[in-house]
C-alpha cells in the first residue's frame, strides 16, 4: 500500500522535538466519487496513511499539513493559538484515546488561527472525512462533510481559485451535498461545475463524474 517514514522535528508553537510520522510513496487503486484515494489492503492501514498527511504536536497539539520547518509564528500567533488548543473540547475529550480524525480537527483549529484560505480549511474537512470512512466513524465522516461544505462554499464567494481548483470545487460542493442526503441541492452544483469548466477547458475525468453522480442524484431524489 505504501511506506510511512518516521523523521525528527519541532513544533513551531511549544518547542517539543517528536518523531513525526510521513506518508513517503505509495500505490493507489482508484478514488471515490469525493476524490478520497483507494488503497489496498486493510481500511485501517489506508486511514493511518492518509492520517500521516498532517504532523501533530504530542504536546500542545499544534498541528499542521506544512513542514514544522517552513513555519515560523509570531508572539500573538502562539499566544492565540495556545489559548485555542487549551479551551478546544474536542481535543480535551479524545486526548487520551486519539481517532485519526483528531490531528485533521487540530490542523483546522490552528489554520483557522492563522487566517489560511477557506479552499485549504476546506480540504483538511475533507481529508478528515476520508479517514472517517476508513476508520469506519460514520458520524464524524458527515460532521467533516458539512464542515468542508461551509469551507468550499465560502472559497467559491470570496476568493479567486484559479483553474481546475474552480469547476473541482464546485463539484465537490455538489457531491457532499449528495452524500448528506440533499440531492437536489447537489444537481444544481452539479450543473454549476458543468459552467466553471466552460471558462477553464473541460477535464473528461470530471466530465464523467458530473455526469454519472448526476444521475444517481436524480434516482436518489426521486
Amino acid at each position: 500500500m505504501g511506506e510511512i517514514r518516521r523523521v525528527y522535528t519541532r513544533c513551531p508553537l511549544c518547542g517539543q522535538v517528536f518523531r513525526a510520522a510521513h506518508a513517503g510513496s505509495y500505490i493507489t487503486v482508484g478514488r471515490d466519487s469525493d476524490l478520497c484515494p483507494r488503497f489496498p489492503g486493510r481500511r485501517f492501514d489506508a486511514a493511518r496513511l492518509i492520517r500521516s498527511e498532517i504532523t501533530m504536536c504530542p504536546r500542545c497539539y499544534f498541528a499542521s499539513a506544512e513542514d514544522f520547518r517552513e513555519l515560523d509564528l509570531t508572539f500573538d500567533e502562539r499566544y492565540d493559538l495556545e489559548e485555542r488548543l487549551r479551551e478546544d473540547g474536542l481535543l480535551r475529550i479524545f486526548r487520551a484515546n486519539q481517532p485519526p480524525w483528531l490531528a485533521f480537527h487540530a490542523a483546522e483549529i490552528c489554520g483557522q488561527e492563522r487566517r489560511l484560505p477557506a479552499r485549504e480549511l476546506g480540504d483538511l474537512c475533507l481529508r478528515a472525512s476520508w479517514v472517517c470512512r476508513k476508520a469506519g466513524e460514520r458520524a464524524f465522516e458527515s460532521t467533516f462533510q458539512l464542515r468542508a461544505v461551509r469551507y468550499f462554499m465560502r472559497a467559491l464567494d470570496n476568493e479567486e481559485l484559479e483553474g481546475r481548483r474552480l469547476p473541482v470545487t464546485t463539484y465537490l460542493v455538489g457531491e457532499l451535498n449528495r452524500r448528506l442526503g440533499h440531492h437536489r441541492e447537489a444537481l444544481n452544483w452539479y450543473v454549476n461545475a458543468e459552467r466553471t469548466m466552460q471558462a477553464v477547458g473541460r477535464m473528461a475525468w470530471l466530465d464523467r463524474l458530473i455526469s454519472r453522480q448526476s444521475r444517481l442524484a436524480r434516482e436518489q431524489a426521486a
